[in-house]
């Protein structure tokens, strides 16, 4: 099962930022309901070097098993994919999108 993190400022509509960005990586995956959790990390500030204001970008971390490479890159390119459009629907300006896939660490 797949949980991912999605790391944004506190947004009225983050839930369905949550939802979109989940049913992103299952479609991507082909995953049934209730096969992936999405959970947000707020962001109080953020600040880019040497520059004056904020930075904004939203980050996505999914964590999970090898599924292949081209599955990951298709679940990856959903979630960006689906945060870039609900920042844009929200007016929300992002500098970009970064999403990774994370696999286990076995000691």
């Amino acid at each position: 099962m797949p949980v991912v993190t999605v790391a944004l400022p506190p947004h009225p509509a983050e839930g369905e930022l949550l939802s979109r960005v989940a049913e992103a990586v299952a479609d991507g995956l082909g995953l049934s309901a209730g096969d992936v959790i999405a959970m947000s990390v707020p962001v109080r500030a953020a600040v880019a070097n040497g520059r004056t204001g904020t930075a904004s970008w939203v980050l996505i971390s999914i964590h999970g098993s090898d599924r292949g490479e081209e599955r990951m890159r298709h679940a990856r390119d959903a979630a960006a994919s689906a945060a870039a459009d609900w920042s844009e629907r929200h007016e929300v300006a992002q500098e970009g999108v970064w999403c990774e896939w994370l696999l286990p660490q076995h000691p």
